[in-house]
């Protein structure tokens, strides 16, 4: 279907002239196609044999109940991040064609999510490492698509090289497990897993790693999240990881990682610096994005200890902690999107430049720079007034932030429980107490944002009143730009704030749903 769909929107993007127009449009028909995709995945739910699991493709493919329900949350991720390309986000052209200015942009995210809904179903070595090149090609294309910023080209550079060194580890464990046993099939190497060496398996999850930036080799990752375009970032930073981390989840079941010592305690060294990482690496940050990505580090090893824990909480855990980090994540980067149109430096410049239509008379001003890394925000300090112009959106992010925080009733606050609950009852309790104490830390460095959006503004409401002195003399009343947002991102940005707020309400189904996957599954 999404195949099809594609090729049928290459077809008609190349038949048709370019405009900006044209290009929401073909974003739109992509947002369509992911929609009945997803209702496809839903009708699936329906069939008899799906808590067993089905065999597609000559048994190249595999899925179950459990799979399937991850695939449904990608797909509802991916619905929310192309409704930020399909629309527009502000009032502003300027800011809105940094967005989705690009008409190779929605054929790029569409290719990557055939690779994000495959690589849950993979069952077959050589496949898995075809469906991640796949994955991981489109992921390249797509951090160098705004390719007039160095920044964009140089990310893309980084992304590629360190990339190809994951795809030469993985693409070295399946050719060193094929040649131990001489099967690539999945289920038949579950047969003979005692045969199997396990630096096979090591290298299989090294690069698995690699791909999702777990320390210790991480540090690519934060450059790459740094230099990207803010809407790429957006992205990369989460979709990859939620399939990738899935497969992993699948092989450590498979190969019950409880019962593999060695394995066990090489996993929880690498969670463990990585919430040590996460926790320290973001306190003298200053830069957003950098910070958001020390924390998507920290999650990450979150993840993982459930994914560890490899019991019937875990996979509870597991569900629900993807589920609420998704949303968060979504909802601060439409925030971050949105909030570039009540900087200072947006609107004197556009008012001292409507007439003549120029935006580079001031040469090397603010807002160059901002078009041309595509990155509206990038420093903290840049929310200082946000709660002066728009309060709405500003306690929309203090949410979300309280939420990374993981304070109750909040999403995120159940999401650490169910995490540590599961590490808990599995024994793993030194990395359970690195957690509370990583969360801890972690405060400091999410307690700066929130210091910059309600302390700071009140040193900063000087500036603003001279700013708006300006903005209000004769000669700049007839130019003066105001500040609007989408209807549809006010829409997401609501919703997804009242879910993070509001999930205590529909909390004990939320987790029944985990536990009816858990019951139909072959956990």
């Amino acid at each position: 279907m999404l195949f099809t769909s594609l090729l049928l929107i290459i077809v008609y993007g190349s038949l048709v002239n370019k405009s900006h127009l044209l290009t929401k449009l073909i974003n739109r028909l992509g947002l369509i196609i992911i929609i009945y995709t997803l209702l496809i995945h839903l009708n699936i739910n329906t069939l008899e044999n799906l808590s067993i699991g089905i065999n597609m493709f000559n048994n190249l493919l595999l899925i179950n109940s459990f799979n399937n329900t991850i695939i449904e949350l990608i797909l509802i991720i991916c619905i929310l991040y192309v409704l930020l390309i399909s629309f527009n986000i502000t009032g502003l052209s300027i800011i809105d064609n940094l967005n989705y200015s690009k008409r190779t942009f929605i054929v790029i995210v569409l290719f990557n999510i055939i690779g994000l809904t495959l690589l849950p179903l993979v069952n077959d070595i050589m496949i898995l490492f075809i469906i991640i090149e796949l994955q991981s090609y489109s992921l390249y294309l797509l951090t160098a698509i705004f390719n007039e910023s160095h920044n964009s080209t140089k990310s893309a550079l980084y992304y590629f090289i360190v990339g190809s060194i994951a795809s030469f580890i993985i693409l070295d464990a399946t050719v060193s497990i094929y040649d131990d046993l001489g099967l690539t099939n999945i289920q038949y190497i579950l047969m003979y897993i005692d045969k199997l060496e396990i630096f096979d398996l090591l290298c299989l999850l090294f690069g698995l790693f690699i791909k999702i930036g777990l320390a210790p080799f991480y540090s690519y990752s934060i450059t790459i999240y740094s230099l990207s375009p803010t809407i790429i970032t957006n992205y990369i930073s989460l979709m990859p990881k939620l399939s990738i981390l899935t497969l992993i989840y699948i092989i450590m079941h498979y190969i019950n990682i409880v019962n593999n010592t060695d394995l066990n305690y090489v996993i929880s060294f690498l969670i463990l610096i990585s919430m040590f990482i996460g926790s320290f690496g973001g306190l003298n940050v200053i830069r957003i994005k950098t910070l958001l990505a020390y924390s998507s580090l920290l999650n990450v090893s979150y993840m993982l200890l459930a994914i560890l824990s490899n019991s019937n909480e875990s996979i509870i855990a597991y569900i629900y902690y993807i589920i609420q980090y998704s949303l968060t994540h979504i909802n601060i980067f439409s925030i971050i999107l949105v909030i570039s149109i009540y900087l200072p430096i947006m609107n004197n410049n556009i008012t001292s430049n409507t007439v003549d239509n120029k935006y580079s008379n001031n040469g090397g001003n603010m807002l160059n720079v901002m078009i041309t890394k595509y990155s509206p925000i990038e420093y903290i300090n840049q929310l200082k007034n946000l709660f002066i112009n728009n309060i709405f959106i500003a306690i929309a992010l203090c949410i979300s932030i309280f939420s990374l925080i993981g304070i109750p009733p909040l999403t995120g606050f159940y999401g650490k429980y169910l995490v540590l609950i599961s590490g808990l009852n599995n024994g793993y309790v030194l990395l359970s107490i690195v957690l509370i104490i990583a969360s801890s830390i972690s405060t400091v460095y999410y307690a700066t944002i929130l210091k910059v959006l309600s302390f700071d503004t009140l040193s900063f409401k000087d500036i603003i009143s001279n700013n708006l002195i300006i903005n209000t003399s004769p000669e700049n009343n007839n130019n003066e730009i105001k500040p609007e947002i989408s209807n549809v991102i006010s829409y997401v940005i609501s919703s997804l704030t009242l879910i993070i707020l509001l999930i205590i309400i529909q909390y004990e189904n939320i987790v029944k749903g985990a536990y009816l996957v858990l019951l139909y599954n072959w956990v």
